[in-house]
């Protein structure tokens, strides 16, 4: 019997020996974020309710029109009640939930991705390179981002783009307006990367710069990456939201929670029938907020300066 307890200690002493990856860590650190948890779960939830749930509903075609059942409050047939021509509430709420996040997180991939690959190179090389690449950042900085993107909106409006190439057009636009700031701040991270001593290692060793920067510069912010991505994404979905309100973003009869938001522009609706605003304000405010909670979450247990085990 003693000799199976010592055994069970040892294990179990062996096991704790065991060092745990940085990974492991974070994963273990995020787990006691309470709040965070909260975030990625209502996350998870909202993006699978909104990839299945148009789906399996009846009322799934966008381009129908019932003017006869317009504006009827919440009741068993329609959870939500109607809009303005008769179009169940709930279900358009879904198919604007998976518009407004294709949107925020392809337009974060793609200003993440840029961000990124430009600042890493700016922070490399250096010198000229770095210069010029500055000053770009300033210039875009510069320009105030929402009166351009409403007025590229306008001219997409004046040219006749369809609905379905404007969703992508919007998210190519919101990410060569966004990167800026993943770029500067990826540039002050690789500069000090750039001078630790397994860098000169790679010097030494005679690594292709391209090599340098994918294999041991990247790996080594992908954990600034993932934070400034996840806090990325509420901005970009307000974005998205702002202008389809603004009525220059998702366009009829594609539904996006901005422009479901825009039902209540007026005050009649706005007082009389808030079931068809108030459904798509909730779902902006609560992503956003749980985007951000899972954010910072993420930003805690990434955190090398974290002591282990805490």
């Amino acid at each position: 019997m003693s000799n199976a307890i010592a055994k069970t200690k040892g294990t179990a002493q062996k096991k704790k020996d065991v060092i745990e990856s940085p990974w492991h860590l974070a994963a273990r650190r995020l787990r006691r974020n309470k709040m965070a948890m909260i975030g990625l779960i209502f996350l998870v939830a909202m993006i699978l309710i909104c990839i299945i749930g148009p789906l399996i509903s009846p009322y799934g075609d966008i381009t129908a029109v019932d003017i006869l059942h317009a504006k009827q409050p919440p009741s068993a047939a329609h959870l939500l009640g109607t809009d303005t021509n008769g179009r169940d509430i709930f279900t358009r709420l879904m198919l604007g939930g998976r518009l407004s996040l294709l949107i925020g997180f392809g337009a974060t991939f793609l200003e993440i991705f840029i961000g990124t690959f430009l600042g890493c190179l700016a922070g490399y090389y250096g010198g000229a390179v770095d210069a010029v690449m500055m000053r770009i950042v300033d210039i875009v900085m510069a320009i105030p981002g929402m009166p351009i993107l409403i007025m590229i909106s306008a001219i997409f409006s004046d040219r006749h783009v369809d609905t379905g190439s404007r969703i992508y057009l919007l998210m190519l636009i919101l990410s060569c307006i966004g990167w800026v700031g993943t770029c500067r701040f990826i540039r002050g991270q690789v500069l000090t990367i750039r001078e630790m001593d397994y860098m000169s290692a790679t010097e030494a060793m005679g690594l292709h710069d391209m090599r340098k920067i994918f294999k041991h510069i990247m790996p080594n912010v992908f954990p600034l990456i993932i934070v400034s991505a996840t806090l990325a994404v509420g901005d970009t979905i307000l974005s998205e939201s702002t202008l389809s309100y603004l009525g220059v973003g998702v366009l009829p009869p594609y539904a996006s929670w901005g422009n479901m938001v825009q039902e209540g522009s007026n005050m009649i609706d706005f007082t009389l029938h808030p079931w068809m605003w108030m459904p798509a304000g909730f779902c902006i405010l609560a992503t956003v907020l749980c985007i951000n909670l899972l954010g910072d979450g993420l930003r805690d247990a990434l955190d090398p300066r974290m002591v282990s085990g805490k």
